[in-house]
């Protein structure tokens, strides 16, 4: 506590330390993306700073031409007059030059505009390189430091003084921040690029592949790969199966999906027959460098610049190589009842039944005339093989995996569930395929929100009857063992796991908030929020009490602080003035300064008595320079004031 008083009691220091903290503030966001040798700049740049008080003008240049050549080392293996359309290091070039000039500015250890205007350039540079709910607390924390930074330096107080100046200001600056970045008006870009390119790349997710493995283990990833905010609850236990890609073609150890030229698009409003279960959402998909979107099953929303096929897929003109937003519109129950097309049939009863013999042949024992009936034959097959579900499997012969997952191994997970049920299909005269995507339960989420990790990949099997269409096939279902289930239930997780797990999702569902409202505010939520005000009357009410409790709470923080200032000891050096004010009618208003107080009274005493009054207090209560014999001036002088008065 005595350390923090000591902290506050700080008088104002030089405008050089003060310009040096903030680039200190607005060079850390840069640090990350920095290269060694710049690092290596800074740091003895810095070392100079600290050590010597004198840097000549040899050492300036020496360090200039250190600085020069550890900007081409940073960037000679990544550099070329073509790669400068690649946004991040087009910034990332302007970063070095810039920090590279502050540095040599600093060295002459003049306060120019330049160096002062260098660390809102360099925050306002860091913008490009973020975006994050961290970097936006940082930043706001940053911007007051500014703001607390000039003040002090302005006001010549202490630290404690200059605090509460700045947290009044920025209280009072709130409600108007607030309406301003609800009312401004956003300006909308296709590209977010201005014209560059990316170089970085980010995956996650499925590679339009499904490989069996020969001894594949697969082990659960917690990356995110989407976050899901949906318009409405669901039922307790609801399976949730967003959709990604459709796999046709059969290449022994995996599936692919049909070549690009043989894709045929679909007119939404022909893809099936809903029945119910209608649900809107929003996703959040992260970079996964293709260009499939996931919706949750079956799809009745197309974004726009993607394209709806006939295997339901949803493919965006461009590869998501960034975070990509976008709207879903979905029904959990539905009748896929389109036509087979000769492609597709093609595709889905393309089989090699002298690969796998003995699945091919207990197959075809298992065709019926009707399809439903060979269907219903295909899942008693299943669930009668005694297979294992688990993320371990057992060594599968690369010739022929089927034979060696059904007769063989027994366990296996999804990919050689369904894999096997597809050969089977096929081979017993049913159109089949394979559909990759995530699975999760609506017990996962949380207030309408739901996180999609890595660890929720699943593939699940789509047959095709002629009187039903394609019909979902849980193929993993039929598994008379689960160890995976039974690890977990060992296993028991403490109650301070579950804590922790559902607090982590608590602290996702407040970021996924903050990103969506804050950061990703665009000029279509405003007209939303617009649309809303005007047309619906509870929802206007709503958001004016908000408006109203936010900004009283504001004015009242403000208040607050400002009138902690006036409770200084000099302020009560004027204590006999103000009381003998109000003898006048002439109240102090909390929020008058006191020089403005102090011009009311010259009508009514000797106006150079009030204006030396009005310096000294000033002196005494800013400047470095006030002495103890000021403090006594100033009450001499406040008392000869008010005896001159009464004696008239």
């Amino acid at each position: 506590m005595k350390y923090l008083k000591n902290l506050l009691a700080i008088k104002t220091p030089s405008s050089s330390a003060l310009v040096d903290l903030a680039l200190i503030l607005a060079i850390i966001p840069h640090l990350a993306y920095l290269k060694f040798p710049m690092l290596v700049f800074l740091l003895s740049a810095l070392g100079l700073l600290v050590l010597k008080k004198e840097i000549s003008p040899g050492v300036q240049r020496g360090l200039a031409l250190f600085g020069f050549i550890s900007i081409i080392i940073s960037f000679y293996t990544d550099f070329n007059f073509s790669s400068l359309n690649r946004f991040s290091i087009f910034i990332a070039l302007i970063n070095a030059l810039l920090i590279l000039a502050v540095v040599l500015q600093r060295f002459k250890k003049e306060l120019n505009f330049y160096i002062i205007f260098a660390p809102a350039m360099l925050l306002f540079l860091s913008f490009f390189m973020h975006n994050s709910i961290l970097m936006l607390f940082y930043m706001v924390m940053t911007l007051f430091t500014f703001m607390l930074l000039l003040l002090w330096s302005k006001m010549h107080s202490s630290l404690g003084d200059a605090l509460k100046y700045a947290l009044s200001i920025f209280a009072f600056s709130l409600p108007v921040v607030a309406i301003l970045f609800m009312v401004f008006p956003r300006i909308s870009f296709d590209k977010k690029d201005y014209g560059f390119k990316d170089e970085f790349v980010k995956r996650s997710g499925h590679n339009g592949k499904m490989s069996l493995g020969s001894d594949a283990q697969l082990v659960p990833s917690k990356k995110i790969v989407m976050e899901v905010f949906f318009k409405e609850k669901f039922e307790k236990s609801t399976s949730l199966y967003f959709r990604g890609t459709t796999l046709y073609q059969d290449n022994t150890d995996s599936f692919t999906q049909m070549p690009t030229q043989d894709r045929e698009k679909l007119s939404i409003n022909e893809s099936s027959l809903y029945l119910g279960g209608k649900t809107s959402y929003d996703i959040t998909l992260y970079p996964h460098n293709e260009k499939w979107l996931y919706t949750l099953d079956l799809g009745l929303y197309i974004p726009v610049g993607a394209n709806y096929y006939q295997d339901y897929t949803l493919l965006y003109k461009e590869k998501i190589d960034e975070t990509y937003r976008y709207k879903g519109i979905s029904y959990l129950k539905y009748k896929l009842n389109i036509p087979l097309s000769k492609t597709i049939k093609e595709y889905a009863l393309d089989v090699d039944i002298q690969r796998d013999p003995q699945s091919s042949k207990a197959a075809l024992s298992l065709k019926k005339e009707s399809d439903k009936e060979t269907l219903q034959n295909l899942v008693s097959f299943f669930s009668n093989q005694n297979l294992t579900y688990t993320l371990k499997p057992g060594k599968l012969d690369a010739t022929t995996p089927i034979d060696s997952f059904l007769f063989g191994s027994k366990k296996g997970y999804c990919v050689h569930f369904s894999s096997a049920f597809t050969y089977m299909a096929r081979s017993a005269g049913l159109p089949a395929r394979v559909v990759t995507g995530y699975l999760m339960n609506s017990s996962d989420t949380y207030e309408k929100y739901l996180v999609v990790r890595e660890s929720a990949a699943h593939a699940w099997v789509e047959v095709y009857l002629k009187d039903e269409g394609w019909i979902r096939v849980e193929s993993t279902r039929y598994a008379s063992n689960n160890e995976n289930l039974q690890n977990l239930e060992e296993s028991n997780p403490s109650a301070l796991a579950n804590f922790i797990k559902q607090s982590n999702l608590k602290l996702m569902y407040l970021k996924y908030i903050i990103e969506n409202w804050i950061l990703e505010y665009s000029h279509f939520k405003q007209l939303n929020i617009l649309d809303r005000l005007l047309n619906n009357t509870k929802f206007l009410f709503t958001f004016l009490l908000y408006l109203v409790l936010f900004s009283s709470l504001a004015i009242i923080t403000a208040l607050f602080f400002a009138r902690t200032l006036q409770k200084k000891e000099e302020y009560n050096y004027l204590s006999p003035l103000i009381k003998d004010a109000k003898k006048h009618k002439i109240v102090m208003l909390k929020s008058q300064s006191i020089q403005d107080f102090l011009r009311e009274l010259e009508v009514f005493y000797d106006i150079n008595k009030i204006q030396k009054i009005n310096n000294l207090y000033h002196k005494v209560r800013y400047s470095k320079e006030a002495s103890k014999e000021d403090i006594i001036i100033l009450k001499r002088e406040v008392n000869e004031v008010r005896e001159t008065y009464q004696k008239r």
